[in-house]
């Protein structure tokens, strides 16, 4: 059996839809992977909101110590596929990053790892201070 896998990202300026499409020698099925960038507004109304949400904090030890999202854990972008089994698959997670372009990544690992509720910060912690939304140090 003659099998392929490509992926396919569409962007939008609401979400990212990552298309996983497999092909078995003659026909393939597509996949429609998704996670949604939100603004710093609605990612503060939804940690107000929701407990069953898990934030995760995608920067290094570093930067994490100077400040974060209260209630985040840590788990740099770069140990994410190591670690990803500690995260669960149902759970609504907002990741985020300082600016939006390493939780981004992690999104899309995210999604391609089975993941259904993913939402990503847009503009990560910057734009979260610059809002005027606080953070906490350990």
């Amino acid at each position: 059996m003659n099998t392929r896998r490509v992926a396919i990202v569409l962007a939008s300026l609401a979400a990212v839809v990552i298309m996983s499409i497999t092909c078995f020698n003659f026909f393939c099925v597509a996949q429609q992977l998704v996670y949604t960038t939100i603004s710093v507004s609605d990612a503060r109304a939804m940690i107000q909101s929701s407990s069953n949400l898990l934030v995760v904090d995608v920067r290094t030890p570093e930067e994490y110590v100077q400040g974060h999202l209260k209630g985040a854990i840590n788990i740099p972008l770069s140990d994410l596929p190591l670690r990803i089994g500690e995260l669960e698959q149902n759970r609504p997670i907002l990741v985020y990053c300082r600016t939006g372009y390493r939780s981004a990544q992690a999104s899309s690992i995210l999604v391609k790892a089975g993941f259904t509720q993913v939402y990503n910060l847009e503009g990560g912690i910057t734009a979260w201070i610059n809002a005027g939304y606080p953070t906490v140090t350990p």
